[in-house]
Order: C-alpha cells, then structure tokens, then sequence
C-alpha cells in the first residue's frame, strides 16, 4: 500500500494513490491518517491516536491505497491484438532530420509492400490474432503506397467488422484519393507536424524544399471534406530548446494554425545526439504557461494525457505494449515488437511468408516473453516510484538512451514527475 501527495497551496493537498489511479483532496490530518495506515495501523490504534474515522472510511482509504490488490500480471489474451501496424512504405518523400527511421527506410532497401505481401500479412495475422482492435498504416510515408492502403482497407471491411484502421501521415498529400478512403473506410488520419519554422528546417521535404505551407493546405483541404485528419502528432527536441522554444510555445503555434483538433506531444526519438534533449526543465514550466488560457491549458496534450489515463481507473503495468499491445510488419513482410523496432533481430518475430503454424509458434512465445518482461513495477529504477503504474515509456527510447531497454533515462523520469505533480496541484487548487 502506497500513496503520494503534494502540497496545492492554500487548497491543502492533491492525494494520489499508485494502486488504484485515484486522486483526492486532503488535509495534513489525512496523509498522518494515511501514512498510519501504511504502516499497519488498525483503525481501533487509529481511534487510541485521537483519529475517529469509522470502519467504514477506514476501510476506503485502505481500499484506495490498493490494500488486496494483486499486481501480478494477469494471462493475456493470445487471441487479441489491440494494433497492428503495417508499413506500407519503407520510403519517404521528406528527410526530418531527427527520424529514428532513418528517413523513413531504418537502414534498409527503400520499397514499397505489394499488394501480395499486405494480403499475406492480413490473412497471416487474423490467422495468430482474431481480433485486431486498429490497423495503423505506416511508413515511411503511406500515402506513397495508397493502392495497398486501399486493398488493405477493402480485406478489413469484407472480414472483420471489429477493426478499424487509421494511418499516420507526413501530410504532404491530400489528394482526392485519400478523401475517399477516409469517406469509404472511415480512415482515421494523423498528421506528424512542427511549428513554423521548425518544420521547415527540421522536416524537410527531399529535396531541401520548405513543408510546413504544404502540411497545413493539406490539413485544411481535408477538414473541408471530412473530419480527419482526427490528430496531428507533434515532437519536441533539443533543436526546439536551444532556439528557445518551449513546449507551450509549440502547443499554442499548432493549436492556432490547425484549430481544435487532438493534440499527441512527443520528446524526440532520435539516433542523432544533435537532437536528444538534455534538459527538461521548461516541460513543466510550460504548464504554468499554458494555464494563462483555461481552454488551452485543459486541452493540452499534457493534460489530456494524464486525465485520460488515470480516468481508466486501472493501473498500468508495462513500460509500452511493444510486442503484445502492439506488433508490426515491415513493407516485406518481417514482424517487429513495434516500429520502433523495425530492422533490430533481437525483437524480430518471424515473416508473413512463413508456414501460419510455424509463425503462429513463434509470435506467440516472443510476445509472452515481452509482455512477462516488460513490467515497469519491476525493473530497474521504476520499481519504487510511484509512477510505475501510470508512466508510457518507449522501450526503444529507454534502448537509444540507457543501454537497456528496461531502464529509463533518469532527467525523462525527473520531467514525468515533475509534470505530473503541476498537473495534480492544479486539479486541487
């Protein structure tokens, strides 16, 4: 059993409890009662202290503070897998030059899948998992490769009514095509975007050429005609930080030129040191100047993503879902943890051409053995702070800093926190 709290100014203390991803407004008196608890006292020593609860609140705060609650791992469901992602480009026609992926073929041939190779992928994966919840088209830059999208999206809505598909995009192209697909498949669209002008410098198009006018024409003529793109993805990285702009600065640049629409806020993954950020300080600094608008403040993906984590109501015991929560298939048809991954043997499942037994054999045991692994409470530097059951963190990330795809980077957990504590002052204050 285990709590945290923080100090809200006159408003008392914003309580949260790691177990149960409940938070509370409470007083010095409650963290004494609490800390008492912790430490074994029955609610009768309670009382002898000169604290009157009652069984009945006694018994609540022990049941919020996870008292019975088993953190094993519950068996997983091997018949279901909540993404698949399918790079339908191993090619892209910008060259960011922070891209893990190496402008977007991860040190590989730069191909396109074929028509053949996304039927095999499908039938092959439907085969291991029966239920995909989402089919996420990937690249590189899908929209180079819409006939596949199309044949993929087709195979999806003739078999499997349960799972829809989305595509995650440089947002170069906005042609009638891709309205289609979205109106016939119902395609949900994110674009990976920057704030003028570190879009133009940092995410070029190949040829050198400016892109950030072309991304937002492309977002504007799809929004007239459909209501995607849904998302735009933005990355923060030391390019940013060193000019002097802070993430607030980002989030109200983007969120003035694209309008109100979700927000997903990165710190950069990059193999280029040049890009890595070395102090996070001003994350938690752009809270406060986010605050100075209530809507801004409140639809910020810093926000956003706390709420919508916590408001599960469930604790998370995994670093990411890399393998079991998400797996992914290269444009030739190998099988990845995630993409993130694409090109690293040690987290290769197998290929999509290989014998469904045999593949099945082989998805299933490398999967197990991420998703036994893979548990945040456990490992490392995590297993003792109390975000170790709400923390996101990439494995791959963990990989390019740390050495060890187990162990995060010490100043990432310091922001985490950091954030995470403004966040739950504010929501008590």
């Amino acid at each position: 059993m285990r709590f945290h709290s923080v100090k809200a100014g006159d408003a008392g203390y914003a309580i949260y409890f790691p177990e149960t991803s409940t938070i509370i407004k409470g007083s010095e008196n409650e963290i004494n009662v609490l800390n008492m608890i912790v430490a074994g006292k029955s609610c009768a020593e309670l009382e002898k202290e000169g604290y009157v609860l009652g069984e009945e609140t006694y018994l609540a705060y022990k049941k919020m503070l996870g008292d019975g609650i088993d953190n094993s791992l519950p068996e997983r469901d091997r018949n279901h897998l909540p993404e698949l992602v399918v790079h339908v480009s191993n090619d892209c026609n910008m060259r960011c030059l922070y891209c893990y992926g190496q402008g977007g073929c991860y040190n590989m041939k730069r191909e396109l899948m074929t028509r053949e190779t996304v039927i095999e992928t499908l039938d092959k994966m439907y085969a291991i998992y029966p239920q995909i919840d989402f089919i996420n088209f990937f690249g590189g830059e899908p929209t180079m490769n819409l006939d596949v999208v199309k044949v993929a999206c087709q195979y999806v809505k003739e078999n499997h009514k349960n799972t829809y598909v989305g595509m995650v995009s440089n947002g170069t192209y906005a042609g009638d095509e891709l309205v289609e697909l979205i109106k016939d498949y119902g395609l949900r669209v994110t674009f990976s975007v920057d704030m003028q002008p570190m879009q133009d410098m940092l995410r070029p198009l190949t040829g050198g050429a400016p892109s950030y006018d072309l991304v937002l024409k492309n977002f504007r003529y799809l929004r007239e005609r459909t209501e995607e793109p849904f998302a735009v993805e933005i990355t923060y990285t030391e390019e940013h930080r060193v000019k002097g702009y802070s993430p607030a600065r980002l989030i109200k640049d983007i969120r003035r030129d694209f309008g109100d629409v979700y927000m997903v806020f990165n710190s950069v993954t990059s193999c280029n040191p040049r890009f890595q950020i070395t102090d996070f300080s001003n994350f938690g600094e752009s809270l406060d100047e986010l605050k100075e608008d209530e809507n801004l403040y409140n639809t910020s993906p810093f926000v956003t993503s706390i709420m919508e984590r916590l408001s599960s109501g469930r604790p998370y015991y995994h670093f990411c879902g890399a393998g079991f929560g998400k797996t992914a298939v290269s444009a030739t048809g190998d099988i990845y943890a995630c993409q993130g991954n694409l090109g690293v043997e040690e987290l290769k499942f197998g290929n999509v051409y290989e014998p469904v037994e045999v593949l099945k054999e082989k998805v299933i045991s490398k999967s197990d053995e991420l998703y036994n692994h893979n548990k945040a409470v456990d490992e490392g530097n995590c297993k003792d702070c109390y975000l170790n059951t709400y923390c996101h963190r990439c494995i791959n990330n963990n990989k390019m800093e740390t050495g060890d795809y187990y162990e995060s980077p010490e100043k990432m957990c310091d922001m985490q926190k950091d954030v995470f504590d403004r966040v739950l002052k504010n929501l008590i204050s």
